[in-house]
């Protein structure tokens, strides 16, 4: 047991030795490893190539319903589906704030009007200081953590149906609540 117990201590000390063999042979496994590797991507790549995505037919034009504040939402609802409007844009507004209004309230609710008058769906996008477009979106919209000061509000307004767009800007000043509670 004795020679058996020497013999280890004696390899285990030996390893610093034989670490180029020991590092050979990690090497050695490791090919079968990375051949595995670079054929699964090979079959995956390959695979890609012959799979064709699936392009959707085009719709119908798709419907798209604007609440328009201050009348029920089931106004454009009640339209029969088949009946057509007249490309272009229809009269849209913002309604709130005013013009050089002076606003505290946080968020701003910037209130948006549209009366279509038999033109087709519209959505609007806005920027406020000729900052980034947002998303286009058909409702009013809230505008939290508004600078101090004068606010210029610009809103693009887009026909669903073809090329249409219209603009309008509204000037506000913006002036925080004072939130001191006596």
């Amino acid at each position: 047991m004795k020679k058996v117990l020497h013999k280890i201590a004696h390899s285990y000390k030996d390893i610093p030795n034989k670490k180029p063999y020991i590092e050979f042979f990690a090497a050695l496994l490791s090919i079968p490893v990375l051949l595995t590797v670079i054929l699964l991507n090979l079959n995956s790549l390959k695979g890609n190539k012959d799979t064709k995505t699936a392009v959707p037919a085009p719709a119908a034009q798709e419907k798209i319903y604007v609440t328009i504040p201050g009348q029920p939402a089931n106004t454009q609802a009640s339209k029969a589906p088949s009946e057509p409007c007249k490309p272009g844009i229809g009269q849209v507004t913002i309604t709130s704030p005013d013009e050089n209004e002076v606003v505290t309230d946080n968020p701003v609710q910037v209130s948006i009007s549209y009366k279509n008058g038999g033109f087709c769906e519209v959505v609007w996008s806005y920027r406020i200081n000729g900052g980034k477009w947002s998303d286009y979106v058909d409702n009013s919209i809230s505008l939290g953590g508004l600078p101090q000061g004068a606010i210029k509000f610009d809103l693009r307004i887009k026909s669903v149906v073809n090329s249409d767009t219209d603009s309008i800007t509204r000037n506000f000043t913006y002036k925080a609540a004072s939130s001191s509670a006596n």
